[in-house]
């Protein structure tokens, strides 16, 4: 799995390669010279002039250049810049929680378009040379669109608005196997995602994974102590990978290890 040090915009040549990816770190590709097959589990898309893979940290994608041109645009977002905490500050939004909830394809307004030919031709004359300067200025332009996207387009609820924590509630536990990302829960509410993730700041003070971080975390401690079911099971039942992946989970949401809760909570 690759890492990335920084966040930084790349011009990235494909031409006929194919392959499969996957890192810890999030990603947009946007198509900007010929074209590129790019596909997730859940579905796939050919990226032209103006059409952007959205990919989340994680997430495994493959990808299959179409000719010799074929070129990507590729902003790389590095884990925990405090650059693009302070833009997601000034946009007020996560970029984890909207833009990178889930794996997907946009297509960028007729608008933003020249931007990815300013983009390609000021990294064109950077050649190979790293220029931060130009990352930030890059990087700021594009997130920044990208931000507008899913916080300015929709205005703020009315204060007056409450949200549904009974309907909420109930679908998340319908759905702990296979805990769903914003844009579906934003569907079942009736909302937009940035107006439901409005909502969930307002009303819980945490964005909408965190919230169902929460609920499959404490019906994990409700199994641990009521039952004698084993922590892959519990793992499947809560939608993570393997027991060691629940378990590292468990640890970072509750300071100890499921077996140690199952010890202490159950005497």
């Amino acid at each position: 799995m690759s890492a990335v040090i920084r966040s930084q915009a790349r011009r990235n040549l494909i031409a006929r390669q194919s392959g499969e990816h996957c890192h810890n770190y999030a990603q947009v590709l946007i198509g900007w010279r010929g074209e590129m097959d790019c596909e997730f589990q859940n579905g796939g898309r050919r990226l032209g002039y103006g059409n952007a893979a959205v990919v989340p940290g994680d997430a495994e994608h493959l990808f299959s250049g179409l000719g010799d041109e074929s070129e990507l645009l590729v902003i790389d977002l590095a884990p925990l810049d405090p650059y693009i905490a302070a833009l997601e500050q000034a946009c007020n939004l996560s970029f984890s929680e909207t833009l990178f909830s889930h794996p997907g394809f946009i297509t960028l307004n007729p608008q933003v378009t020249p931007l990815l030919d300013f983009a390609a031709s000021q990294l064109r004359n950077q050649g190979s040379n790293d220029n931060p300067q130009l990352n930030c200025q890059l990087v700021s332009l594009f997130m920044t669109q990208f931000g507008q996207m899913y916080g300015s387009q929709q205005p703020l609820p009315p204060a007056r608005q409450r949200l549904n924590l009974e309907r909420l509630n109930g679908f998340i536990d319908q759905r702990l196997a296979e805990p769903p990302g914003n844009a579906e829960l934003a569907s079942v509410m009736h909302l937009s995602e940035s107006h439901l993730y409005y909502l969930c700041q307002h009303a819980l003070g945490k964005t909408p994974q965190q919230y169902v971080m929460d609920r499959r975390m404490h019906r994990a401690r409700t199994l641990l102590t009521d039952t004698r079911l084993g922590l892959a099971v519990i793992a499947t039942e809560l939608g993570f990978a393997d027991a060691s992946s629940f378990s590292r989970a468990y640890k970072r949401y509750f300071a100890e290890t499921p077996g140690q809760s199952r010890r202490l909570l159950k005497g």
